[in-house]
Parts: structure tokens; sequence; C-alpha cells
């Protein structure tokens, strides 16, 4: 079995989008992705500094969004919860979807698993999109994912995050027999570590874009297999093993990992059904 590379050869078109100062006014509009690409917009929230813009992005909120927002404890923690949702308000709306669509009229809701979504308008003379978005952050990175037609699940984590925790003890917990002992065989303990940060963000990208979440699909319950395609680590493809007979746990999903701002791995997880080779 192969390690957790952050490369993987896979038919996925990604389109990274990073809007350093994304301004609420006069967005840029943009064709919706292709049901054969995804787009992942990010940003640094050390890079927005303008009280200003802060507070035009207040001014995007729902009074819901809003509250709890300012429920969080310290600035920094606020400012990374705004940020948040006024990134994905933002995104969305320059979709050339509707007219009428603005960052603040956009609604959301949540399915039974507490996984976000758009509610669109309900009209008789405009369908809504099959757009369908996920959001990951860190304390440093927040990234939002765009398909159209296809579930996603995304996560990020720091490159430097440090466990307070012996690492494998912590596999052992939380990660499959099979994972633990690929993990294990990683003598370099910074190599052991970044591979179990790459592996940690496929499995949390794959549980949420099924939509359930970690409650609904514990990560010791399937394991993420590495196909060794003429031994090339570039060429390997992922598959996901259930361990036990639970109808939730689907297969077929796609994978892809990168890196983000040259300091967080990134997991991007949507159906193969609409991709080449799917």
């Amino acid at each position: 079995m192969l390690p957790y590379f952050s490369k993987l050869g896979i038919k996925m078109k990604i389109h990274c989008f990073n809007p350093k100062m994304f301004s609420t006014s006069a967005l840029s509009p943009l064709q919706l992705p292709s049901r054969m690409e995804t787009h992942l917009w990010y940003v640094l929230p050390n890079e927005v500094k303008s009280q200003s813009l802060l507070s035009q992005y207040v001014d995007l909120l729902s009074p819901p969004e809003k509250d709890h927002v300012f429920s969080m404890r310290g600035d920094e923690l606020q400012k990374s919860s705004l940020l948040a949702r006024a990134l994905v308000r933002t995104a969305i709306s320059r979709y050339q979807i509707h007219s009428c669509v603005s960052p603040k009229s956009l609604v959301f809701g949540k399915n039974a698993h507490g996984k976000p979504e758009v509610i669109w308008e309900q009209r008789d003379d405009w369908p809504p999109p099959p757009l369908h978005f996920n959001l990951s952050h860190t304390s440093s990175l927040i990234a939002c994912g765009v398909t159209v037609g296809s579930p996603i699940g995304i996560d990020v984590e720091e490159k430097q995050r440090t466990m307070k925790n012996n690492i494998m003890s912590f596999a052992k917990r939380y990660f499959s027999r099979e994972e633990v002992e690929v993990l294990s065989a990683i003598s370099d303990p910074e190599a052991q570590r970044h591979e179990f940060i790459k592996l940690w963000t496929l499995k949390e990208a794959y549980v949420k874009a099924l939509g359930i979440g970690f409650s609904g699909a514990p990560f010791n319950t399937f394991t993420i297999r590495f196909s060794d395609a003429n031994t090339n680590p570039e060429d390997s493809t992922i598959a996901i093993v259930p361990l036990e007979k639970q109808t939730n746990l689907t297969t077929n999903w796609q994978f892809a990992q990168l890196e983000l701002a040259g300091s967080h791995y990134a997991t991007i997880c949507r159906q193969k059904d609409d991709l080449p080779g799917g």
C-alpha cells in the first residue's frame, strides 16, 4: 500500500480563486463550473485587514449569522467566522445564476446532518441550479469548494499542524487497522506527521461529501486505500473500502489533494459519475 501522497493523478479539473480583498460590490461575474470542474475559493484571514471591508461583510449576513459571529469569543475567532460566511456568499453570488442573486439575498439551510446548502427561491420561470458547495477552515485559511451536479466535500489542514498526543495513538483511535499499518511503516517522524494530516483531510472530505459528517460515518468504519498504478505515485487512485455493512458509505467518489498558499493541505471529494472515467 502506498503512503498518502499529496498529488494524485485524477481527472478532476480544479480552478483555484484567492480574492485577497473580495469586495461586496461590483462582483465580477463567472460562469458556473462545468459538470467536470471544481472551483475552489480560499482566503487568508491575515490578508484582510480593512475594518471598513469587514464591516461591509457584516452587512451581508442574516441576523442569525450575525448572532453566531458575535457570539464567538475573541476578535480572531469572530473575524474567521465572518470571513467564512462572507466568502461563501460572495463566491456563490459571482456565478451567473440569476439577475436577482446578490450576496445578501442568499438564504441557507442545513440537511438532516447539519451540512449547509443554499435554499433557492422557487419560481415557475426559473429552475434552481444544481449547485453544491462545502466550506472548511483553519485559523489561517478558509476555503469553499463549488460544483454543479455533484455533492462535494472539502477539508483543509495546516501543514505545520502538531498533535498534543502521540500521532500513532491518535491514529489507532480514529483510523482503520490497515491505515494504521501504513502510517506505522513510515520511520521518519516528520514524514509520518505529514501523511497523517493528508489522510485526515481525505477522510474528512469524504464524510462531508456524503453529507453525514463524522457522526454519521466515523473514520474507523472505512479505509482509504490507494491502488498502485504502474508504480507511479502520481498515477495512484483512491478507493473507499467500507469495513461494515453500511449503506450510507458509498464508493463512487473521486479525490484530489493539493497545497494552498504553500502552507495548507487541501482535499476535494466529489462523485465520480460526472467525471471522465467515472
